[in-house]
């Protein structure tokens, strides 16, 4: 292979991988959040336990192992990252607290980037953030199988509810200035906007920028 060869190649490997997402996940007492990540082929997930007690990240349907990946026992502010490189559906528990509910879900898909309950809580519900990566605002649209009442929270990476935002009734969209509750400008990172009503939960994936 010439050496212009190896360069494109090189070139094409880096841009590549700069694509690739690394989804964050909280790991607490009893609890992944979110608990389902929709992701694209090539991206990834970091599990990070913010709790105070051991925890692991094992794929599998609770109890059993299917030997896909398995974090080991990770102690309080430890990570884990487990890429996915084919598309599909992977299931995952904690093996210290799965009989408390602790269970997630990973679906690896074109577009990634939403996620929603394990057990397809969300019946139906659509929830998009535009634009997804943003500086001052996004507009967060959805939409409900059925009319009723829904409520908006912005969560930050850790899980922790930063500011929950109004949606007047009737209303299919509402704007978030990247401000917390307090009415503080928040600093540049991953978020999660979540929507819980009567179907159920979904979140979806926003990027603030500066």
């Amino acid at each position: 292979m010439s050496r212009i060869s190896v360069l494109v190649v090189a070139m094409l490997t880096t841009a590549g991988l700069s694509l690739a997402t690394q989804v964050p996940v909280s790991m607490i007492e009893y609890a992944f959040q979110p608990d389902t990540v929709r992701i694209g082929p090539g991206d990834s997930v970091i599990w990070t336990n913010n709790g105070a007690f051991l925890h692991s990240s094992t794929s599998g349907v609770s109890p059993v192992w299917d030997s896909l990946w398995e974090s080991g026992d990770m102690a309080s502010g430890r990570t884990f990252v487990h890429g996915f490189a084919a598309e599909g559906t992977f299931p995952y528990f904690c093996r210290h607290h799965y009989l408390s509910g602790m269970k997630g879900v990973v679906v690896v898909g074109a577009g990634g980037g939403a996620s929603e309950s394990p057990d397809g809580a969300g019946g139906g519900t659509k929830l998009v953030a535009v634009p997804s990566l943003f500086g001052s605002r996004t507009t967060i649209s959805y939409l409900l199988p059925k009319p009723g009442p829904a409520a908006i929270s912005v969560a930050d990476a850790t899980g922790r509810v930063v500011r929950a935002l109004n949606s007047p009734r009737g209303a299919s969209s509402v704007t978030w200035d990247g401000r917390d509750d307090a009415g503080r400008n928040l600093s540049p990172g991953v978020y999660f906007v979540r929507l819980s009503s009567a179907s159920g939960m979904v979140s979806a994936k926003v990027l603030r920028q500066r």
